[in-house]
């Protein structure tokens, strides 16, 4: 059995809870988030990510992050409550990642690819205004081979936020997360 199809989410996952989206279907990153949330126990972090070729890494930035990224028992990573980034009103959390954590980057496509990278925090960029408030510098394989191949043709090229949004988890889940993919009938594309 495939479980790539909507009726299958809405029956498994649970209507309840503060990560359910208001709208059906949901968008990838809320599916990857509870997909690997109920799977490896870790919230995600969505990120909007950018490139810096210079470092062969991903910037991975947004003005939300969880502050128990380590899971919902463990320790509260330090935080800052700031404006948020696009209008400067509001209020948005500025959480302070662990810089040498490894990390799995992720996006449920279509309902029927999950797109994986591991990677390794290796800085907390310093953007202060210029970029949205949670931030980290993250090193990858081959920057350039990973840019070349985002989103792998299976995202359609229509709008930026399709091919914008991905999760970071804590830990690298990779293999965990091919095994997954399989037991539920998704393809698995590796993006970097």
């Amino acid at each position: 059995m495939r479980y790539t199809d909507a009726s299958f989410w809405g029956r498994v996952l649970p209507r309840a809870g503060p990560y359910w989206p208001a709208d059906w279907p949901p968008s990838p990153p809320p599916l990857t988030m509870l997909l690997f949330g109920y799977a490896f126990g870790k919230p995600g972090f969505i990120t909007d990510p950018l490139f810096d070729l210079s470092k062969n890494a991903v910037i991975h930035a947004h003005c939300v992050a969880a502050t128990k990224m380590d899971g919902p028992q463990d320790t509260r990573h330090p935080f800052t409550i700031r404006t948020h980034r696009d209008d400067n009103q509001g209020a948005a959390v500025e959480v302070d990642l662990r810089i040498g954590q490894e990390i799995t980057c992720a996006k449920l496509a279509n309902l029927d690819t999950l797109l994986l990278s591991a990677q390794k925090i290796v800085e907390i960029p310093d953007f202060d205004d210029r970029g949205c408030r949670t931030q980290c510098t993250a090193a990858v394989a081959d920057a350039r081979k990973m840019l070349a191949n985002w989103g792998s043709g299976i995202l359609e090229k229509t709008d930026m936020m399709t091919l914008l949004h991905r999760v970071v988890f804590y830990g690298n889940h990779v293999e965990n997360a091919k095994d997954l993919a399989q037991l539920m009938g998704l393809k698995v594309v590796m993006e970097g």
